[in-house]
């Protein structure tokens, strides 16, 4: 019981410091590396106790609860392997995405082992022992937490992400969203439209100031860079619609609480030069607070709509 709901708030917790880049998510954040952290300390009596009984019964279905032990100890571990440093992947595919992905696995073979296993009443599983351990694996959590956030330092933002690059935009990475990809249009070609008049490319620049916001991607890095942008509260003086929808030319977009306008910007450079290919030129959203995938690159359109902007999937499919 206690490792389900341990994985319950793991999952949870996890999604949503993954979308989040707000300082509130700090605490999201905090109880998602305890839960993780508490799964491996509850793990070592889960596996002497039923796991071995449940293999010993020589079920059909046994080798997928080992391959679900297998794959949260791996979870977890690609986790603090992340958040300390120890590892971040290969290239562009990160220790972190790799761990996003296998807890969308787990997802799945959670579901089957609590449904396969409806017969055994769960609260009963409460008893005083069980919270007893419960409450050593948290605090043991806790110590490994705190020591670890001694170790890292100062390199990692609240959602896990580290540094990289920060004011040297040539060194940024450039990643995209799933299977978008940057399209080959020149800069003098570009079409841009906000709130249905076309504006230049040049006329942004003339208009642009410098505004440092820290870029945060879902992969596991952040990188602060002072962008040559335009808040959006300046090129839409009126708005008469709850929503801004922001389009790239490659069909991607989000939308924005028509509020937010004034802490939205639309970024042409940095530090005086124009934005690489890879990393949205030759305009993307500059959105400070949020995390990378909110950060349109390419962008085609903004305009606002008559919709709620929280009707959409948190996080893109596209």
């Amino acid at each position: 019981m206690l490792l389900f709901v341990a994985v319950v708030v793991a999952a949870a917790t996890g999604l949503l410091s993954w979308g989040v880049g707000t300082g509130w998510g700090r605490w999201v954040t905090v109880v998602h590396a305890l839960a993780g952290l508490s799964l491996l300390a509850l793990a070592p009596a889960k596996i002497s106790g039923s796991v071995r009984t449940g293999l010993r019964r020589r079920r059909a279905t046994r080798w997928l609860s080992v391959l679900l032990g297998v794959l949260v100890t791996a979870t977890v571990v690609l986790g603090v392997l992340h958040s300390t440093g120890g590892w971040y992947g290969v290239g562009y595919w990160s220790a972190l995405w790799t761990h996003v992905l296998l807890a969308a696995v787990l997802a799945a073979l959670v579901i089957w082992h609590v449904v396969s296993r409806t017969g055994r009443p769960r609260v009963a599983d409460l008893d005083r022992r069980a919270v007893a351990g419960g409450s050593v694996a948290l605090v043991a959590a806790a110590a490994v937490y705190g020591a670890q956030e001694l170790v890292v330092g100062g390199n990692r933002r609240f959602t896990g992400s580290h540094e990289t690059a920060s004011f040297t935009p040539s060194k940024m990475p450039t990643v995209t969203w799933l299977n978008d990809s940057a399209p080959d249009v020149p800069a003098q070609q570009w079409d841009l439209s906000v709130g249905g008049e076309p504006v230049s490319i040049d006329a942004l620049w003339d208009s642009a100031r410098p505004v440092e916001a820290d870029l945060d991607c879902t992969g596991g890095w952040w990188s602060r860079q002072s962008w040559d942008a335009v808040p959006l509260s300046e090129l839409m003086l009126t708005l008469d619609a709850p929503t801004l929808e922001v389009t790239s030319l490659t069909g991607y977009s989000r939308l924005f609480p028509a509020r937010d306008a004034q802490n939205l910007f639309l970024g042409v450079g940095y530090d005086g030069e124009p934005l690489r290919r890879g990393h949205g030129a030759p305009v993307r959203l500059v959105a400070p607070g949020r995390r990378g995938f909110w950060w349109v690159k390419w962008v085609s359109s903004v305009e606002p709509v008559n919709r709620r902007w929280w009707l959409q999937l948190p996080f893109p499919l596209e």
